[in-house]
């Protein structure tokens, strides 16, 4: 079996029968997520009750955790990501290096230096982490002119001459940061992250996206922050015309030809009917693209979101405003409520790219024998579709769901779990075609 591109992971097999069986959050029970960011560091009651995902907003950046050289405090990081591990949510880390936050003490090393305290802070993030599913390893670092990105990289740091330089765009410092990574990292989806890419600067992640995968940089995803997706000019404030959003998107596949991930996804506007209308328009596209693997909406509670329209009114991409749903959050749960049947089967991002090698393992193809795992110890890919699995005891009592990408996957997930401690038989049914197989489990 050729190993291919993991695209995502709604559940993995430690939290499969964590919390609520079903999985958490409006998209429960779709191959894609619906993620969102804590509010003011900490993450609300009604969290899991909206989204399967979560990404910090800077609870987890260098700045954060390492405000002083060689003392590491991953409190504020720990409080979410345990959140996620307890609620059956997916986590994805942010950031590994990004020039916009990362420790004034950085200032003052040399190249050297700063190439060591990199690699000290990547070391501590996987002794503290080292089952990460999904990371942010470079945030931020498109090359908008000479000596320009789009973070402050090489402004009063030596980030670019530490990780290997960056001769006239080729992207080495980015390349040898995602080296590092999976290094550490075998299993994790790694992600580049960046803004202005649906818009303005398309050619700008395109290109960098190329180019570190021609370096080989083993690079599993590119994530296009969803933040410039309104109409801008001298006219009235506007969702992007739809039909220039698929033009852009489907430039962005045809030439990146990698997984896409929807990373910062807002709406700041005060008109809730033009606010509805971008969502009703963008959600579904991004949902029923297969190379698109899930959407993290950035901020949801209105007055807590970075978005200031225009200096007008602060936080004003939330969708849900003094407790009451704006239209945008409405539409958004009767979208998800009204294609509950069709997530089991059409929401997939499983699609493989035409003569793609796979970019997790460099430029050689891989594959393993028998894998026992959708995720395997020897390649940091998948085969086929995440299903849905439910999970009933011989008195036909539902015990809950697991997601599993085969009925054999399915059942050696069940075998081996820990949270059926009765020895016993047990039936999985798939939710998609209606197949039953038994399963024993012994203790």
């Amino acid at each position: 079996m050729t190993c291919r591109i993991l695209k995502l992971a709604v559940c993995t097999l430690s939290c499969a029968f964590s919390g609520v069986f079903a999985g958490p959050g409006l998209a429960d029970g779709a191959a894609k997520f619906l993620g969102n960011i804590p509010v003011d560091g900490e993450v609300p009651a009604d969290f899991a009750k909206y989204w399967n995902q979560i990404s910090p907003d800077r609870e987890c950046v260098w700045a954060q955790v390492e405000k002083d050289r060689g003392n590491y405090d991953f409190t504020k990081c720990d409080a979410i990501y345990n959140w996620a591990k307890q609620n059956g949510v997916l986590f994805k880390f942010r950031t590994l290096v990004w020039g916009s936050q990362y420790p004034g003490w950085i200032r003052n090393l040399n190249v050297e230096e700063t190439r060591d305290a990199i690699t000290a802070w990547f070391d501590a993030v996987a002794e503290h982490y080292p089952d990460l599913e999904m990371i942010d390893v470079v945030t931020e670092a498109g090359r908008a002119s000479e000596n320009q990105y789009h973070s402050a990289f090489g402004v009063n740091n030596h980030f670019i001459e530490a990780l290997g330089g960056d001769n006239d765009g080729d992207y080495k410092f980015v390349t040898t940061a995602f080296k590092m990574a999976r290094e550490r990292w075998p299993k994790a989806i790694l992600i580049y992250n960046d803004y202005n890419t649906f818009q303005w600067q398309r050619d700008v992640g395109i290109k960098l996206i190329n180019t570190i995968k021609k370096n080989g940089a083993p690079v599993d995803g590119y994530g296009l922050q969803g933040h410039d997706l309104m109409a801008t000019g001298s006219g009235p404030t506007n969702c992007l015309n739809f039909n220039m959003l698929k033009r852009y998107l489907q430039e962005i596949i045809d030439s990146t030809q990698i997984p896409l991930y929807i990373t910062e996804y807002d709406i700041g506007t005060t008109d809730d009917d033009i606010q509805k209308k971008c969502y009703s328009e963008q959600i579904p596209l991004f949902m029923e693209e297969d190379r698109i693997a899930g959407i993290t909406l950035w901020g949801y509670i209105y007055g807590k979101t970075w978005a200031s329209c225009n200096a007008k009114e602060l936080g004003c991409s939330g969708i849900i405003r003094d407790g009451e749903d704006r239209p945008a959050m409405t539409w958004l749960k009767e979208y998800f409520a009204e294609h509950k049947a069709d997530t089991k089967n059409k929401w997939i991002s499983t699609s493989e790219f035409p003569g793609e090698k796979p970019t997790g393992t460099g430029n050689k193809d891989s594959t393993i024998q028998n894998p026992p795992l959708a995720i395997s110890n020897a390649c940091h890919l998948q085969a086929n579709t995440l299903q849905a699995y439910d999970v009933f005891d011989l008195n036909g009592v539902r015990l809950g769901r697991l997601r599993a990408y085969t009925m054999d996957e399915a059942v050696l997930t069940l075998q081996n779990t820990s949270d059926i401690k009765v020895q016993g038989v047990y039936m999985l049914r798939s939710v998609k075609n209606g197949t039953v197989k038994s399963v024993r489990i012994a203790r």
